[in-house]
């Protein structure tokens, strides 16, 4: 009884789940003795254009200051303070005249850079620019009768589309691994300022970087420029940055010897739990302040606004709409479609150039600071100086300043306002506070 009692409540659950199974018949055949399925035709098509890199960086030695007492001279000899680095990298072919286009971290500080062709042949490489932001950067040899890959949309690429990377890993020459793409549109890594990668699970290894990403009609998707890994191997998380993005900064490096971005002249924030509760939407991005004079302030754009849509395209969040304004660059025409007091409106602009400020700052001798938008940079450090004895770094981004005037945190958003905040003042009279990465730093100048 209890048997049948347990297999009635079997059958009951299954008709309650309503479990979808397909019972349906099928053939196995064996594959055509006449084809074989393979990848050599469109890895024959593209290696002519994928290039291996060999760089040479001149690279200083921190030496303690212990040892630049002249008591361990007499010992130690004089240390070398710099040394000849040599690394491998990967360059895709973009021109038939030479230009090459590659990840900045492969060529950026090098003081030699020799490229090797796919037929074996060796040229030296001049450096035409670099894009830092997104870690691309854009070579050029002398060279005639070079095969250029062609690009794909890699807007129009889908998770599951099958990709081939190559690219020369570990020095070991020309590799070919074969992988599907896992994901799209990865912005928060942390590797770069602007991120959009397309994960794939190809191996990509140690001297991939710079390599191609090509989709099965053999046309560039990407730039393989990073994976994830703790080992230094290959883990089956690759990234590669769109080749859409890679069109633009090597045509804009090429033609203006520069990257030139849009500015919208916006401060944003996501739409999250609290933000979706309180304004009736859960996606969009929220507009928290319009710069005056700016693109945005010209369209009519007002803080509380949300962006839902780019030029017909859904805005999801932050990052996508950051990375759709900068590169489509300054002058191009923008349609937005905007969430406002419970309707949606259709405001029109045009982007203006991303402008980037440079100056110094007295009470912080040796550091170089540069204002892109409402953001303040620190390009530089010189060494040995009161800046960098402080503890500032190279690419430490100001965010507030309390002194003994203010009494309280500032906000920073221009390089002006920090030279008022510390005008009249002395050494110690001041806290600065820094974003250094994922850390928050305070610092007393």
């Amino acid at each position: 009884m209890k048997k049948l009692v347990t297999l009635s409540l079997i059958a009951s659950l299954t008709l309650a789940l309503n479990i979808k199974t397909d019972n349906s018949t099928f053939q196995r055949e064996a594959p055509n003795q006449n084809i074989v399925l393979s990848y050599a035709p469109i890895v024959k098509k593209i290696t002519p254009s994928v290039v291996n890199i060999s760089t040479t960086k001149v690279v200083k030695t921190i030496i303690p200051n212990f040892l630049q007492d002249p008591f361990f001279n007499q010992f130690l000899g004089n240390i070398p303070t710099k040394r000849v680095e040599k690394a491998l990298g990967s360059g895709v072919i973009i021109s038939d005249d030479g230009y090459i286009v590659t990840n900045n971290h492969v060529v950026s500080d090098s003081k030699e850079i020799v490229v090797f062709t796919h037929d074996g042949k060796k040229y030296k490489a001049k450096l035409i620019g670099t894009d830092p932001k997104t870690d691309l950067a854009v070579i050029k040899i002398e060279a005639t009768n070079l095969k250029p890959i062609t690009f794909s949309d890699s807007s129009e690429i889908k998770v599951g589309d099958i990709t081939l990377a190559i690219g020369n890993p570990f020095g070991l020459g020309e590799t070919v691994t074969q992988g599907i793409i896992s994901a799209l549109n990865r912005n928060k890594i942390g590797i770069n300022d602007y991120e959009n990668f397309i994960q794939t699970d190809a191996a990509i290894n140690p001297g991939n970087s710079g390599g191609a990403l090509v989709d099965l009609k053999g046309r560039l998707i990407g730039i393989n420029s990073a994976i994830l890994s703790k080992s230094g191997g290959n883990n089956g998380i690759g990234f590669a940055i769109p080749s859409n993005m890679v069109k633009f900064v090597a045509t804009s490096i090429i033609t203006n010897g520069k990257v030139v971005r849009g500015y919208l002249g916006v401060e944003i924030s996501d739409i999250n739990k609290d933000k979706k509760a309180l304004y009736g939407i859960d996606y969009g991005v929220l507009i928290n302040k319009v710069m005056p004079k700016s693109s945005a302030n010209k369209a009519g754009l007002k803080a509380g606004d949300i962006i839902v849509a780019l030029n017909g395209k859904k805005i999801k969040d932050g990052a996508t709409l950051r990375n759709k304004i900068a590169f489509l660059g300054a002058g191009s025409n923008l349609t937005l479609k905007v969430f406002r007091n419970g309707n949606f409106i259709t405001l029109h602009t045009k982007l203006t150039k991303l402008q980037t400020l440079v100056s110094k700052i007295e009470l912080l001798k040796g550091a170089t600071f540069i204002q892109q938008a409402d953001k303040v940079i620190i390009a530089d450090i010189k060494p040995k100086s009161i800046a960098a004895l402080i503890g500032l770094q190279k690419g430490d981004v100001v965010t507030a300043l309390k002194t003994i005037k203010t009494k309280k945190w500032i906000q920073i958003n221009s390089i002006e306002q920090i030279n008022n905040l510390l005008k009249g003042l002395k050494h110690s009279e001041a806290l600065i506070q820094i974003k250094r990465k994922n850390e928050i730093i305070i610092v007393q100048i």
